[in-house]
């Protein structure tokens, strides 16, 4: 007997409807009437089954890397919280979790103080949830009948079942435009009728410049200084502002990545702000969308470096922690609780939770074109237990109810001075080469590609004496990798690309903090590049 359950895929905010069958063992099915993907996956959504039966599911408690029941564990973690104030606690929310689920860890959290709880969801893309006052979100109609679409980033990359929709958007009409902004020259480009080359990370001033071309009224805009920040003629801004703003229907669209961006906040709100002006919606795509905590990530890693954080429960699904970079500073945490689908690839110390995948919940939730629901298309794995049994267990209200989101929309003035005020990114040339991510081929759980790949400059290629397929070493501040060279003109001289689907490699980037909004940013990072051997 095949059974199959229908829900929406959870890997991204694009909201692509999938189906899981089961006999004997787990496989996709690709409805034909899905709406949004209209029987396409992403490879990330084509793997979705790949979770369920995953060989490193997790489904016993581990205590330092050792099982343990789950009485043992609940007993712990009751032990520590009694040995800790209040404010000696640290409740971090993460990827992996329903919306109802984060409500839920929100309301727990109040129950300590709530001062201490914290967004551990600290890709780029979060920043896309940012409000700018008067901005209209787009709608999926929106993009089937844009005409005028000015795309900042690799939309194809981040959303990969969109493609289809921005292509068939561009191609209808001979009249219609496209405009892409990036640092890399990805495969969106080769579709554009402008392509806008800027310097990494400089994608805030060019949008801030083509702002001040469409409204001649804002202040603070300097068109001139801005297209010297990003390296183009200022032609380009003025030929951008002029196919954006026509008349017909269209979309501003932003893609943001890790290791890619300086200033997510101000690339966010400043596409926005064209969008505005420009009289278009916004959209803003991503992998998820958590809102931010009491307590700024940046603040949280300080308040730990200064020892007024001892026990920490980190909710999420993906890893326990989510970002490896913070593992070492982490050790100064007394006690630990996180929360994983996954078994950790080392043992970690401190208590790791199985709880359920995404793909078994029941949960309503959002996407980019609206709500949505998300039904489960199998039983929990024997042993994990969801959020709401564990909040409860440790006497905590697990309440329903969707996330509260705080704050309003941001001001175009404010943001017009927040550009303004903004220190622009430090050139790539010079000594070394400037290190930037890249949202490649998705994979999970190491099913697909390793992103051992890493791309040069060919100019680059020849200056350190490598050729394609050679090896060669890359040093960050933080960690160092060996890759595989790929030679090609798509990245700028002074810079290297590598994919960042792969933990090994996000390790590579430092997790800065914002000020003085106390928020965290993954930027690029200077490396060392020499060849292997």
């Amino acid at each position: 007997m095949t059974l199959s359950a229908r829900t929406t895929c959870p890997f991204c905010l694009n909201g692509c409807e999938l189906e899981v069958r089961f006999n004997y063992q787990f496989r996709m099915e690709y409805p034909a009437d899905g709406k949004i993907n209209q029987g396409r996956l992403c490879a990330r959504g084509n793997s979705a089954s790949i979770v369920i039966d995953h060989p490193r599911r997790l489904a016993y408690p581990l205590l330092d890397g050792k099982e343990i029941t789950w009485e043992a564990a609940l007993g712990k973690i009751r032990g520590w919280l009694s040995e800790v104030r209040p404010e000696e606690i640290g409740i971090v929310y993460s990827r992996g979790m329903s919306e109802q689920e984060i409500g839920m860890v929100q309301t727990w959290a109040e129950s300590f103080g709530g001062a201490n709880l914290v967004c551990g969801y600290i890709e780029p893309d979060n920043f896309l949830g940012e409000e700018l006052a008067g901005a209209r979100r787009a709608t999926l109609e929106d993009l089937a009948q844009a005409k005028r679409m000015l795309i900042v980033g690799d939309a194809f990359g981040k959303s990969p079942v969109a493609a289809k929709h921005i292509v068939e958007a561009r191609y209808r009409d001979r009249a219609s435009r496209l405009v892409v902004i990036d640092s890399i020259k990805t495969r969106l480009a080769g579709f554009a009728h402008l392509f806008i080359w800027v310097r990494p990370g400089t994608e805030p001033w060019a949008l801030g410049a083509i702002a001040g071309l469409i409204d001649r009224s804002l202040k603070g805009i300097d068109v001139e200084r801005f297209a010297r920040v990003c390296g183009v003629e200022s032609g380009q801004f003025q030929e951008a502002a002029k196919i954006v703003s026509g008349s017909e229907p269209g979309v501003v669209i932003s893609a943001l990545c890790l290791g890619h961006s300086t200033q997510p906040e101000l690339h966010s709100l400043l596409s926005q702000l064209v969008a505005l002006k420009a009289g278009k919606p916004f959209a803003g795509f991503g992998e998820a969308r958590l809102p931010e905590g009491r307590l700024p990530f940046g603040r949280f890693r300080e308040a730990v470096a200064q020892g007024r954080i001892r026990l920490v429960f980190w909710f999420g699904g993906l890893h326990p922690y989510s970002y490896p970079e913070i593992f070492p500073e982490m050790k100064i945490v007394t006690y630990r609780v996180a929360t994983s689908i996954f078994r950790p690839d080392e043992p970690l110390p401190g208590l790791v939770l199985p709880v359920p995948s995404e793909l078994e919940k029941d949960s309503t939730g959002f996407s980019l074109w609206g709500e949505v629901r998300r039904q489960p298309v199998a039983k929990p794995v024997s042993g994990s237990r969801f959020v709401e049994q564990i909040v409860r267990e440790l006497g905590g209200k697990a309440e329903g109810g969707m996330w509260k989101a705080e704050g309003g929309g941001r001001k175009v003035e404010e943001v017009v001075a927040a550009l303004a005020a903004a220190p622009e990114p430090s050139d790539s040339s010079g000594d070394g080469f400037l290190l930037l991510g890249e949202k490649r081929a998705i994979g999970i759980g190491g099913f697909f590609e390793t992103e051992q790949e890493i791309s040069i400059h060919p100019d680059d290629a020849a200056r350190v004496g490598v050729r394609e397929a050679d090896g060669v070493v890359v040093k960050s501040p933080v960690g160092e990798r060996v890759f595989q060279v790929h030679v090609t003109p798509t990245v700028p001289a002074g810079v290297v690309a590598v994919g960042v689907n792969c933990h090994a490699n996000r390790a590579l980037f430092p997790i800065a903090t914002l000020e003085p909004s106390g928020r965290a940013v993954i930027p690029p990072v200077k490396v060392q590049v020499w060849r292997k051997g």
